[in-house]
């Protein structure tokens, strides 16, 4: 916590003298509000941290327009805010707009596209949506193994998250196969010792319960 209030600080002064000489409409100042965001975030300050994202929202409108990928990293922010506060309904129309842009800019078969149907699909996980989620999550898999390739942490992450569906729906073989891609994945790119890597064990354990496999799990 201590580390967090230290880095606001910096960012603080940062955007006093960033105000001063470059204005408030700046990339530099908007870059700083979007970090201040990220720390508030971090601090589970939902409210505080919206507040610096749209300002930010406001100078890339202003600067970049509406239809800039940068424009559409911030709408993405502000849906994964609202989703962290369970506004789902609300974190989907910023995600929409997000992947709108995405598509349009970036392409199809960017990684930052498969970021934002990996965060439709997250949403929809939580609306209980399984069905749709897997869609979601299968798009994403689909460019991050062309983008960024079969050993890359986000594409073990969407691994994780298509075998949470699975899971959720009684599935346990298959998601058992998901989890342990991404375990896979996770102990190459990450290490034994990864929060991610911990988190996959613990589900193939509750996996494997449910199956009834106490000694395995």
């Amino acid at each position: 916590q201590g580390k967090y209030e230290d880095a606001m600080q910096q960012y603080q002064k940062s955007l006093e003298i960033q105000l001063k000489t470059l204005g408030p409409d700046h990339s530099s100042t908007a870059a700083t509000y979007h970090s201040m965001g990220n720390v508030l975030v971090s601090q589970g300050k939902y409210e505080d941290a919206m507040q610096q994202y749209r300002k930010v929202l406001e100078i890339k409108l202003k600067t970049l327009g509406p239809e800039h990928a940068s424009t559409a990293v911030t709408y993405h922010c502000i849906g994964s805010v609202l989703q962290d506060q369970g506004k789902y309904e609300k974190a989907m129309q910023q995600y929409q707009k997000a992947l709108e842009i995405k598509l349009k800019t970036l392409g199809p078969e960017h990684s930052e596209t498969a970021k934002t149907y990996h965060s439709i699909g997250s949403v929809l996980h939580n609306q209980d949506k399984y069905e749709a989620a897997m869609q979601q999550y299968q798009k994403a898999l689909e460019i991050e193994l062309k983008a960024l390739g079969p050993e890359h942490s986000s594409t073990a992450t969407t691994y994780h998250c298509i075998g949470g569906v699975l899971q959720r729906q009684g599935k346990y073989e298959e998601a058992n196969q998901q989890y342990q891609m991404a375990l896979e994945i996770n102990l190459k790119a990450l290490g034994p010792e990864h929060s991610s890597t911990a988190t996959t064990y613990h589900e193939i354990g509750s996996v494997l319960q449910h199956q009834g496999k106490y000694e395995e799990a």
